[in-house]
């Protein structure tokens, strides 16, 4: 049995107070991120880990599993991103074939012949031929339809040159006509998300370095990953770690300048997908992103904080909960510790070698030495529970 009387009463109160403050301030943060795992900017500790500085950089910086977001420079494991997301969006919410279809060729680009709009007959002067856009576009008089070729994609000067044809006519017949065209024009030449995607990563001279003696700015970003690497293992003097900012500053610019517009692809796309669902399917809650390490690592923090959290407050297994805390807690001080050296991390804090999150570890270290479980808690419920149990089997036997 545990002997209060060996601690003041003060010192009870106090620690129990401790316990339950740490662990309310656990169970409110675990209970933030869930929240955001409903909205449409989740909680991630993909920032945080990307950005880890210190002895242990490389092992934060693994566990977002691409600290650098190349794979997002990698034109094929986009596409490949891409088509396993239009896979479980479609087997989630049930799509039709329309709607998967529609999602497809979103993806993926138009089929041939895509853009089609009826028309009850052609008007007098338009020729294909002559315009030498016969393989691009034509016109179906059985089905009474106008046709273009989605792959071929007509440019606006062709689309011009169709429109010089019947300048200046009058009549239903050109009217009709003329907006059949606008609208199978628009419709064709939308760009898929992978030929948007292509355009940004490899049709881009400044981008893909197309341009012959021109560095392309995807291998200037990873020869500055390479030069902050290099000298990140050098830099001892305090003069060599500012330069050393100025360069890590440099080369996230750089990322969000090449990723950037590919994440608001993929945003776009998302908004674009949910779109194709009807109040039914809509029904069926968001789409959970695919298991990943950051996904992993994010799901354990999460459970970590408010498990651990609820723990605390009630009183239960409080020991093994405060020692588990801490170690977390002790990773959230290593991925960005104070240390001489080390850039500082973001914020308003300014800390050398114990910060807010070390102050915390040696308090929950404090908190697993000392019963406050059995003082204000289930563990006391827990202890005279199996305490009868054992004086039940201990009388059974006799």
């Amino acid at each position: 049995m545990v002997d209060i009387r060996r601690y003041s009463f003060a010192a009870v109160i106090l620690l129990v107070v401790l316990r339950v403050g740490i662990g309310w301030q656990l169970l409110y943060e675990g209970m933030w991120k869930i929240n955001t795992q409903g909205t449409q900017t989740p909680w991630t500790s993909d920032g945080y880990l990307k950005n880890s500085q210190g002895p242990f950089r490389d092992l934060f910086r693994a566990m977002a599993g691409d600290p650098d977001d190349k794979s997002w420079l990698d034109a094929d494991a986009v596409a490949a991103r891409w088509d396993t997301f239009n896979s479980r969006f479609s087997s989630h919410y049930g799509l039709n074939d329309g709607q998967k279809n529609r999602l497809t060729n979103m993806i993926n680009g138009a089929s041939s012949h895509d853009a089609v709009l009826d028309l009850p007959k052609l008007p007098e002067g338009v020729d294909f031929a002559a315009a030498k856009l016969d393989k691009t576009i034509l016109f179906d008089a059985a089905a009474k339809r106008l046709k273009i070729d989605g792959q071929r994609r007509m440019i606006a000067t062709e689309k011009a040159k169709l429109e010089d044809q019947v300048a200046g006519r009058e009549g239903a017949d050109y009217e009709q006509y003329r907006k059949a065209l606008d609208d199978a024009f628009s419709r064709a030449n939308r760009l898929s998300y992978k030929e948007r995607m292509r355009a940004h990563l490899l049709g881009d001279p400044d981008n893909a370095g197309l341009i012959e003696g021109r560095i392309g700015q995807i291998q200037l970003y990873n020869e500055m990953l390479i030069r902050y690497e290099d000298r990140l293992a050098s830099a001892k003097i305090q003069f060599e770690q500012d330069q050393l900012n100025r360069i890590w500053s440099d080369v996230r610019e750089k990322d969000r300048d090449l990723t950037g517009p590919l994440l608001a692809m993929n945003k776009e796309l998302h908004e674009d997908a949910m779109n194709l669902l009807d109040i039914s399917q809509l029904s069926r809650g968001r789409l959970a992103p695919p298991l990943s390490p950051i996904r992993i690592v994010d799901l354990l923090t999460i459970t970590g904080l408010a498990g651990l959290g609820i723990l605390l407050i009630i009183g239960l297994f409080t020991r093994f909960a405060a020692l588990s805390a801490a170690f977390m807690v002790l990773g959230f001080y290593l991925a960005m510790p104070p240390f001489p050296g080390v850039p500082e991390a973001p914020g308003p804090e300014h800390s050398f070698i114990v910060n807010k999150n070390l102050i915390e570890v040696f308090a929950l270290l404090a908190l697993s030495s000392v019963p406050t479980g059995y003082w204000f808690g289930l563990d006391k419920l827990v202890a005279g529970f199996l305490a009868k149990r054992k004086l039940a089997k201990a009388a059974a036997k006799k």
